[in-house]
């Protein structure tokens, strides 16, 4: 932009504190813009009255400096200006006449020079018109009334005259000046007494002439005319007058109206800022210029608050209306949601200064204004959600009649949700600016500051310098501060409830008891799915409050809330958990995964434990900038429900085995089949399904629980030092394993014995009549081939159960077998010889797999056949059959080539006792790296050994 250029000043001569007119170009975009004003040197910008880019109405400073006459303006735009003309610096001009002109703007309260008395006059006149020192000085107008400086008082005082009003003369003159004064004084004052003293009688004899001549012209007219002489002259002056009114009304109106039209002109003229206040207000607020507005207002208050004229006060009414419309106004605009911080203070600001709220303390009222909106509006998200929530359960009960597998409990977990971030989201965005307020509202910075409006110079004589406008006391503030805490807390209360009312207590205000119970149930039900989300996120709106310095106090019944909450929800989240898992056995495809032994189903309930701890861990995430522990808090709860976690797997491989068991009959098979088991003809038998429950069971004693133990601990939900979850669990899951593993042997054994239960009872062979054998007896060949079946089923399945359940079936072959033989009565010498051949046969095929026990009673078995009888042809024929046998059936030998003296890798090798089936974990444990443990003691029973 341009530099500003000044061509025009009006008046150019001036005198300090008078009023001037700047024309000139770039003078400034707005006054804002205008960076310096510059009159005979001084800044002069805060006296600018009236401003635009080609003109400037200001005032000159009250100490301008001689020697620089120009006139500088300095702008942001354009920088400093230039100026082509100057001004002239003259002395105060105090008083003119009513016609005198004069180059200057004066002051206007003076309108004409007082009317001097007629007493007097010619003697007083005479003296003010002498010339008191000769031609030199001249005689001037005193503005001092004082006796002793008035030429026309007796106690005039020569010399403090001349001092007053000649003060630039020489000694010699203000004695020559004196002894003038004084000769002056004198001979006006000798004159008038020596007249009267020596025509005294002259005067006392024309008094009593002029009043006898007065008397004689009296009677005269009496006699003569009826009258007095007056009588007459009055009749022809009023002739006259109503003669001059007939000529001269018309002329004489218009100059009354002319008049008239000219005083109100110079009143609007001079009162221009009060008459166009009112426009200039509604013009300013349009432009939300509202410290215009205010600094226009407070001058006008300060100049005519106390007006007596009628005219002024119909102004100041109508202007103090639209103040308080515009008060009006912004109370409104206050509680205008989504409004900036910044200037919801500044707003506040501005209804203090104006003084025209509907209260003394706008600030406080318009926060509880505030605080009310916020509760209206969570006490209207509240009904709107009962709504919903009705019209949704009665939907949901019309459903349910038509359809009984209809499921809608998912559904109202969003309706929760929603209702609880609505609620959050309403605290959250209205308390931190509501905090805010408070706080400036306690500290005081919402008072203004006390200002002094900008006066111009007529507006300074006019009227009074402004009294500052003195701030609240602090006091009034502080006593607020607990009324503030419990508006805050009013509204954290109204949060508390109405999420305790549903989330916790469900306490559900409905008509209908029906309707009541069905929301009820649905609620319940769904917990699982709402309690997480709800909790976090009731945590995140208290950090939020807390991060904004809202104090813990305010916010105690919203923690409380938290911890009831984490604590329902902790509990549902593992009930829920715990009816997944018992609910895996429908999830059982009998697929054998790349590690042999087990299916998924152990993996299925690792990841859904593991998913329960994630959600625990974001539940019981404690809050910031508040020292809390709740893990701590509920970490009993989470063992003893960790256990029944641990514990439901257990129930569903119990399922399972039940399931297996009932499908053994063709009504129990096709109830299973209709129980959506889509893998049930999968070529699996039923047998084999329970060697793979059997490996679900070992897989998770071994790995599954260890890792979901060691995970929890790591997290601090259990103590690194508590081994009773750990045993307890085991102890279950052994025992399930013991039942699950008798019921397969038992089934094996039903399998390997069936067919040949028949021979192995007492006497059931004629030992005492056979024909000399020619081979093994059919119950051992049915034998060797019923376990090498058995042997290739577990192979397919479980390598690391074949030697247990071989292992086991070998020593009920042994009792049976061995008891079957020392029952027999009496042997002839071929029962004999098939005696021992068939447990040679025996010892041959399960040599290696044998126990000690089992090879010791085979051999005392051996021992106890009679062989007095028995010749050496007979065991050459023995040795022979045997020979042959081995060699006919290589493949079964081959398959039954198992070492199973080495029982350390039988995995859990005891179920003698409920506490036994943790001896090899516990082992690991302590000797982790030593080797296998030793065997078993050889006195442990049939029944106890695997």
């Amino acid at each position: 932009m341009p530099r500003p250029f000044v061509n025009g000043l009006s008046p150019k001569i001036v005198f300090p504190g008078a009023k001037i007119t700047i024309r000139g170009e770039n003078l400034g975009v707005d006054r804002d813009d205008v960076i310096n004003l510059y009159i005979f040197g001084e800044d002069c910008k805060p006296f600018i009255e009236q401003h635009s880019s080609n003109r400037i109405v200001g005032f000159v400073g009250k100490e301008p400096k001689v020697n620089d006459p120009k006139v500088i303006v300095v702008t942001k735009s354009g920088g400093e200006g230039e100026c082509n003309m100057t001004l002239e610096l003259t002395d105060r001009v105090e008083r003119v006449g009513p016609v005198e002109e004069v180059p200057l703007w004066l002051e206007e309260n003076v309108m004409f020079d007082e009317v001097i008395s007629n007493r007097d006059r010619s003697s007083s006149q005479s003296l003010q018109n002498s010339n008191m020192l000769g031609p030199k000085v001249s005689f001037k107008n005193s503005a001092d009334k004082s006796p002793d400086a008035d030429p026309k008082s007796s106690a005039f005082d020569p010399i403090r005259y001349l001092l007053q009003h000649h003060k630039d003369i020489t000694t010699t003159e203000l004695d020559n000046g004196t002894r003038f004064l004084q000769e002056q004084c004198g001979q006006h004052t000798s004159t008038d007494i020596e007249f009267v003293k020596t025509n005294i009688d002259v005067l006392l004899s024309c008094h009593e002439t002029l009043d006898k001549v007065n008397d004689l012209i009296a009677e005269e007219e009496a006699r003569t005319t009826g009258g007095t002489i007056t009588c007459p002259l009055d009749t022809v002056l009023r002739e006259c007058d109503h003669c001059a009114n007939t000529l001269f009304s018309h002329i004489l109106t218009k100059k009354d109206k002319a008049d008239r039209i000219r005083n109100a002109l110079n009143v609007i003229e001079r009162f221009s800022f009060l008459f166009g206040l009112p426009d200039n207000i509604d013009t300013n607020i349009a432009r939300r210029e509202y410290d215009i507005v205010l600094n226009d207002y407070k001058k006008a208050q300060s100049l005519f608050a106390d007006t007596q004229v009628k005219v002024f006060k119909q102004v100041m009414n109508g202007v103090k209306g639209k103040i308080i419309a515009f008060s009006r106004d912004l109370e409104v605009r206050l509680l205008e949601p989504r409004r900036p911080l910044n200037e919801k203070k500044q707003l506040l600001k501005y209804l203090i200064e104006f003084d025209c709220a509907s209260t003394k303390d706008p600030a406080w009222d318009y926060l509880q204004k505030q605080q009310q909106q916020v509760i209206d509006f969570m006490t209207t998200s509240k009904i709107e959600f009962d709504t919903k929530l009705l019209d949704f359960v009665s939907l949901a009960i019309i459903k349910v009649s038509r359809d009984r597998n209809s499921d809608h409990e998912e559904k109202i977990s969003p309706l929760i949700n929603e209702f609880v971030d609505e609620l959050c989201d309403t605290v959250t965005q209205s308390l931190p600016d509501f905090w805010s307020l408070c706080q400036a509202y306690l500290d005081g910075s919402l008072s203004p500051e006390p200002s002094k409006p900008t006066l111009t110079h007529q507006d300074s004589v006019l009227s009074p310098p402004l009294t500052p406008r003195e701030s609240p006391p602090p006091s009034r503030s502080l006593l607020r501060e607990g009324e503030i805490y419990l508006l805050i807390q009013a509204v954290i209360e109204l949060l508390t409830t109405s999420v305790k009312t549903y989330c916790v207590d469900m306490d559900l205000k409905f008509n209908s008891s029906q309707d009541r119970e069905h929301a009820v149930a649905m609620l319940q039900k769904s917990r699982h799915t709402w309690s997480p989300t709800t909790v976090k996120r009731i945590k995140i709106c208290v950090e939020k409050l807390l991060s904004i310095g809202i104090p813990r106090n305010c916010l105690e019944s919203i923690i409380h809330l938290i911890g009831n909450l984490r604590r329902s929800c902790v509990r549902c989240l593992f009930l829920y958990t715990e009816q997944n898992i018992r609910d895996l056995h429908g999830r059982e495809n009998w697929q054998i995964g790349q590690e042999r032994g087990h299916t998924a189903l152990p993996f299925l309930f690792q990841n859904i434990v593991l998913s329960l701890l994630t959600s625990i861990r974001e539940v019981l995430e404690p809050i910031k900038l508040i020292d809390e522990n709740p893990i701590e808090e509920l970490k009993s709860d989470v063992q003893s429900m960790f256990y029944n976690v641990v514990i439901s797997f257990a129930d569903c491989l119990k399922h399972l085995t039940d399931l297996i068991e009932n499908s053994k009959s063709e009504e129990a098979e096709k109830q299973y089949i209709e129980e959506k088991d889509s893998c049930y003809n999968s070529g699996i038998k039923t047998e084999e399904r329970l060697v793979l429950i059997l490996g679900n069971c070992r897989h998770t004693i071994l790995t599954i629980i260890p890792i979901l133990l060691q995970t929890f601990k790591a997290h601090g939900y259990i103590a690194n030092s508590d081994d009773s979850i750990d045993n307890k669990s085991l102890e279950q899951y052994s025992s399930l394993e013991r039942s699950i593993f008798d019921k397969y042997v038992n089934s094996k054994e039903n399998f390997v014995f069936g067919d040949i239960q028949q021979f192995l009872e007492p006497n059931s062979f004629p030992w005492d009549s056979c024909n000399f054998p020619v081979g093994v007896s059919i119950y051992v060949q049915e034998l060797a081939l019923k376990l090498v079946l058995a042997q290739a089923e577990l192979q397919n399945i479980e390598k690391d159960l074949l030697k247990r359940i071989i292992g086991h079936l070998l020593e009920n072959v042994t009792v049976r077998v061995c008891g079957a033989i020392s029952e027999v009565d009496r042997f002839s010498k071929n029962g004999a010889v098939q005696a021992k051949l068939d447990l040679m046969t025996c010892l041959e095929l399960f040599k290696d797999n044998m126990s000690q026990r089992c090879r010791r009673t085979m051999y005392d078995t051996l021992d106890s056949i009679p062989s007095a009888d028995i010749n050496t042809e007979d065991e050459t024929v023995l040795k022979m059959l045997l020979d042959k046998f081995k060699q006919q059936n290589s493949v079964i030998f081959s398959c039954l080539d198992y070492n199973l003296t080495n029982e350390a890798s039988f995995g859990l090798t005891n179920y003698g006792s409920p506490g036994d089936g943790v001896s090899r974990r516990r082992s690991q444990k302590r000797v982790k790296g030593k080797g296998p443990r030793s065997p078993p003691p050889a006195s442990v029973s049939a029944n106890t050994e695997i």
